[in-house]
């Protein structure tokens, strides 16, 4: 069973941050992250099209250039508030030292770059165009990396140039989305949790056409419990204590 922690894991560190991965990669298999392009062209990870929800900036990620974002600091739980207090005294050390640019808007070359290296990278791709670039990065890193999107035609862009792991995200319609995954030579399904619970048989066949199933984003311990029941190879979550 893989946890993988939604966006680094937002109740534990503001998410899609520095701080967030290095908070959740003792505890989770991989991190998924979200990357969007911004208006003077560098990659950034961020989720919202918008940054009003999340920092004190306003406007589109997309419309923002790069010397506007970077020192945007991202809303959420302290890091640090959030240690263990039976941790190791070298952990919790470590948490204290993280700096203010720990939890600003990250380029995703310096998110990647914090990521340890046995832990998995799920990076998601808000919009097309960034195929290339993508590649790019993800192969100058030692960590295990695969790409996901609820947009067929980013995956579609990705395959033709390179020979990461895909995985297609949707919330509904199953049976369709499960063909647009074999199209597209996907590795990983990522469903919406509920449709795993609601129909249990849906995981054996994903299994049984060769697709690893990984649901997001699952939200109590009783969820959780049932999604492994049921078989699901990934739990895709915001806290890593749910498990």
């Amino acid at each position: 069973m893989q946890l993988i922690g939604h966006r680094g894991c937002p109740a534990h560190a503001p998410e899609n941050t520095v701080a967030a991965v290095r908070r959740a990669a003792p505890h989770v298999d991989a991190v998924e992250i979200d990357v969007q392009r911004c208006a003077s062209g560098e990659l950034v990870v961020f989720h919202d099209e918008t940054l009003g929800r999340l920092t004190d900036g306003s406007g589109r990620v997309r419309e923002t250039p790069w010397d506007d974002l970077r020192d945007l600091v991202v809303r959420g739980v302290d890091p640090v508030d959030t240690v263990d207090t039976a941790a190791a005294p070298e952990r919790q050390r470590s948490a204290e030292s993280h700096t203010s640019v720990d939890v600003t808007v990250p380029l995703l070359s310096d998110l990647l770059t914090a990521v340890p290296d046995d832990t998995a990278v799920n990076v998601e791709l808000k919009h097309r165009g960034m195929a290339g670039e993508i590649v790019d990065h993800c192969e100058r890193v030692p960590n295990e990396v695969f790409v996901s999107s609820f947009l067929p035609e980013a995956l579609s862009e990705l395959d033709a140039v390179g020979d990461l792991d895909t995985a297609l995200l949707f919330a509904e319609s199953w049976d369709r989305n499960v063909e647009t995954a074999m199209e597209l030579g996907c590795s990983f399904l990522h469903p919406e949790y509920r449709l795993c619970l609601d129909e249990p048989g849906h995981i054996e066949a994903a299994h049984d056409a060769g697709f690893a199933v990984n649901a997001w984003t699952v939200p109590t311990a009783t969820a959780a419990e049932q999604l492994i029941s049921n078989g699901v190879d990934g739990l895709i979550l915001d806290d890593w204590t749910v498990v």
